[in-house]
């Protein structure tokens, strides 16, 4: 069974120019707020790691503070001191 299709339909040229009018908005209003976007992004991105920095040199400052009081701890409790 071959099914007939209806002939192409010829559109309008104001609908044509419409159309191509539309895409080619759509993709320079895409490409205007990508950019906008992206440099938004990009600033938010130098400020994140700028704090990620801080807080990392922070948390390795605590960790070797808190490791000098552990070895004093285990220190004193396996090197007591000696009574004269």
């Amino acid at each position: 069974m071959v099914r007939e299709f209806k002939p192409a339909v010829n559109v309008s040229p104001l609908i044509r120019f419409g159309r191509w009018s539309f895409l080619v908005l759509g993709i320079t209003y895409g490409a205007t707020f990508q950019s906008i976007f992206q440099r938004k992004e990009d600033k938010g991105r130098e400020v994140r790691e700028k704090a990620r920095a801080e807080r990392n040199a922070k948390i390795a400052e605590e960790k070797a503070r808190y490791l000098q009081v552990d070895m004093d701890n285990l220190n004193a409790i396996f090197n007591p001191p000696k009574t004269a």
